[in-house]
């Protein structure tokens, strides 16, 4: 197999676009006896004769017609590449793998992902529900270059930032003695809330993790008689009295006109919680991810996120 020399294809492109070796040398920048050495070089590698020597000038043989057709081409394409390299190494272009706590996708994602794409057509966010657990586990081995996940989620040695606020909200029955007044809901203090009958959270989770730390330090035995796996059984079991349970407000807020349920903050300090957004260190992100991790940051920070119907 014949090995070309970008370089010499390009000078001889060069000398057949000028009709002189003189000129193209010019033009390129390089010393006509080296482009002459260079096409010398090439024709007894191929074997046959590109170039016929014109009183005033050069032409292209058949040979030379044919080869100098494909070097069109061939840096042509080469030029393309390069364009579409650099639209990537800038970030026009991409595909970004983003995994996300439910939480998020209640508190403005959906219409930061369909912004993004307005702005970005040609970068592809490919997104996956997962829990804050799965999310760090995600970015930890490769599969995701960002997440969003809760503040209290194993994150530890992973870069973050700040995407929202989201506390941890009590939720009762409507008309529960804990919230008397739902119109202005008054922060209720755990310990208040725990001496009711408590539906538990996916065990293992990390709002169940919250309320167990809390329950252990007031001593407080949690034997729920019933766990549940997603935020929305928890919140059909609440509607139908048979407990309270605590969720992110993202979770809570945008369902308490549609259902019989109420929610009030939990004033204690550890419920003051944040998701983040989090990636494996600067240097591992793609320039389609820092552009993209930027947007989310400023979008969340000029806009005042409204939890919403998931």
């Amino acid at each position: 197999m014949q090995k070309f020399d970008i370089v010499t294809i390009r000078l001889f492109v060069a000398i057949v676009r000028a009709g002189s070796i003189n000129e193209a040398a010019r033009r390129e920048h390089i010393a006509t006896s080296a482009v002459s050495r260079r096409i010398g070089e090439l024709e007894a590698m191929l074997g046959v004769k590109l170039l016929r020597r014109l009183p005033r000038g050069v032409e292209p043989t058949e040979e030379g017609a044919i080869f100098a057709r494909y070097g069109e081409k061939l840096l042509g394409d080469l030029n393309h590449l390069s364009n579409e390299l650099r639209d990537f190494n800038t970030g026009e272009k991409g595909k970004i793998y983003l995994a996300a706590v439910t939480s998020a996708i209640l508190t403005g994602l959906p219409a930061f992902l369909a912004d993004f794409q307005r702005d970005f057509p040609d970068v592809t966010v490919d997104v996956r529900e997962l829990t804050s657990r799965e999310s760090s586990d995600a970015v930890r081995e490769g599969r995701a270059d960002l997440a969003i996940m809760a503040d209290n989620g194993p994150c530890q040695g992973l870069s973050n930032h700040v995407f929202c606020d989201d506390p941890i909200w009590v939720v009762t029955p409507k008309g529960h003695p804990l919230i008397p007044d739902p119109s202005n809901p008054a922060p209720v203090t755990f310990a208040e809330a725990a001496k009711y009958d408590i539906i538990s959270l996916h065990e293992g989770g990390v709002i169940d993790d919250l309320i167990s730390e809390a329950a252990g330090k007031l001593h407080h035995d949690m034997h729920p008689h019933i766990k549940v796996m997603r935020f929305g059984s928890l919140r059909q079991m609440i509607a139908a009295g048979l407990g309270i349970g605590f969720l992110r407000q993202s979770s809570v807020a945008g369902y308490i006109d549609h259902m019989n349920i109420s929610g009030a903050p939990i004033a204690d300090s550890w419920a003051k919680r944040q998701l983040l957004i989090v990636h494996d260190g600067e240097d591992t992100l793609t320039s389609s991810a820092k552009i993209f991790r930027d947007y989310l940051l400023k979008k969340a920070s000029g806009t005042k996120v409204k939890p919403g119907l998931g």
